[in-house]
């Protein structure tokens, strides 16, 4: 993090020095108090259960310089910085976006109900080939995550990729508004968080909030295959034209960015400006042919996955706006290998364990069984899936489809031989498969424990087992008991 000045930085969120030097340098910022190094910043954040106003005492005497308050003080520690804000959260957000406003950086915003981390890991590496890259660490994607993760841009970052998640009316706009990207990609529309937001055309509208910052001439790269994506190609093109468009489905300060976007498809369809094709799968991994108006080139992969062709190839499109030749970029993508819990494979005793227990969505359990699918030299493909939260009153009917997907979805000969489920909703998932009539084993269960049972008494040498459910569900404790 780049130096900053306590008084610089209280005037940027509209806040008052209590006590303290103005001229106390800051160095870092944290919302944790156990994790605070010298120079801090601390942020007490005030949550559901636990207001961290309670632990700034704790920081300051660990190494933090300065914290933002939003309460009364009793007692001000001598040399230590205070500085009075109405609310820390959003003072942390304005803070964030001065901060961001220090550096002239290009950022790429990368948001969708589905892929993204992995989409940010892909586009890293092609940019990385050629320039020094930030990239968003963990799951720092979120209201708190991102303002936090915008103070490690550097003097020497030149660009930087940046995950953006939302669950919730006005959560994109945001953090658009701080991490201002110059470009931005939309993976797909799905059914997360569609018990807040009741629809995926709402899903949309949100997420394309992500523009609401651009300047100028900006591009948005979109998933081509995914309808309501390329819906949006044919919305800004009847915008440009001056025809009628439905004023309902954007907000307007979206719909007012669409006059200098340039919507740019990527995917496997001929209409896609940036294409992949001719896929084979090699073992564990695939090639590719990517194409772009000026450009065709090979390209390999170490992971298998119709998803990983999406995010490989939208990172070659980004890399080309940079100026990075495919030929170049695509070094960056043959050493790309999953992030822990998100596709990370296992053999232990003669089985392969896929770990994708990160989170979860309908969409994603979908691409994990054809990824299941695709992998060779498998006895049999089992899925372990636990539910997906946060969907609403279409929990039972997105569960249930999933189910029926399963049932009818065969790939290079094979189809998926056993399905596990834990928890209350993913069992509309084995319902589904035994209404269709599907030949599946389909196990449902309560809990992790008779499920982790009932597989150490029924998988062998030869299996493959892909486990995944929602973050909540904790389904990497499966992971673990499998691997013994």
């Amino acid at each position: 993090m780049k130096e900053i000045h306590a008084e610089a930085l209280a005037k940027a969120v509209n806040g008052t020095i209590l006590s303290g030097a103005g001229d106390t340098l800051i160095t870092s910022v944290s919302t944790n108090s156990k994790e605070i190094t010298k120079g801090a910043l601390f942020v007490p954040i005030v949550g559901e259960r636990v207001d961290a106003h309670n632990f700034i005492d704790m920081a300051l005497e660990a190494g933090a310089v300065a914290t933002f308050t939003a309460k009364e003080c009793s007692k001000f520690l001598p040399g230590k910085v205070y500085i009075q804000v109405e609310d820390t959260t959003e003072a942390l957000q304005l803070a964030a976006a001065w901060y961001r406003s220090l550096f002239d950086v290009k950022i790429v915003g990368i948001t969708g109900s589905v892929g993204k981390t992995t989409t940010k890991e892909m586009i890293a590496a092609a940019l990385g080939t050629k320039y020094n890259v930030l990239k968003t660490k963990g799951n720092m994607n979120s209201q708190i995550g991102l303002p936090l993760m915008m103070f490690y841009l550097e003097e020497d970052t030149q660009v930087a990729v940046i995950e953006m998640g939302m669950s919730e009316v006005g959560e994109m706009e945001r953090l658009a508004a701080i991490a201002r990207p110059d470009l931005a990609v939309m993976t797909n529309i799905g059914v997360s968080h569609i018990g807040q937001l009741g629809s995926q055309e709402n899903i949309r509208k949100e997420k394309s909030n992500i523009m609401d910052y651009f300047s100028g001439e900006c591009s948005l790269y979109v998933n081509g295959e995914d309808r309501l994506l390329h819906e949006m190609k044919e919305f800004v093109a009847k915008k440009k034209k001056n025809q009628p468009i439905d004023t309902a489905l954007f907000d307007a300060k979206t719909i007012e960015k669409f006059s200098n976007c340039i919507v740019k498809e990527f995917g496997q369809g001929d209409s896609c400006a940036f294409q992949a094709t001719d896929v084979v799968r090699k073992g564990e991994g695939q090639q590719f042919k990517y194409k772009s108006a000026t450009k065709e080139e090979m390209v390999t992969l170490s992971v298998l996955g119709e998803h990983n062709i999406y995010n490989a190839t939208v990172a070659l499109a980004v890399a080309e706006e940079f100026q990075i030749d495919p030929s170049e970029a695509k070094k960056g993508l043959e050493d790309y290998k999953p992030i822990s819990m998100r596709g990370q494979i296992y053999e232990c005793n003669g089985k392969k364990i896929i770990d994708d227990t990160y989170n979860a969505s309908p969409d994603s359990m979908k691409s994990g069984a054809l990824m299941l699918l695709d992998m060779e030299g498998i006895q049999r493909r089992i899925l372990v899936f636990a539910d997906v939260l946060e969907l609403g009153v279409s929990s039972k009917k997105c569960h249930y489809d999933v189910g029926s997907f399963l049932a009818e979805t065969k790939r290079h000969g094979h189809q998926i031989d056993m399905v596990v489920t834990v928890g209350t909703e993913a069992k509309e998932i084995c319902r589904a498969i035994k209404d269709c009539g599907s030949n599946i084993i389909a196990e449902d269960f309560e809990n992790k424990a008779d499920a982790e049972q009932y597989l150490l008494l029924n998988v062998k040498a030869g299996d493959a087992i892909l486990v995944k459910g929602s973050r909540g569900m904790h389904m990497e404790e499966v992971v673990e008991a499998l691997k013994k």
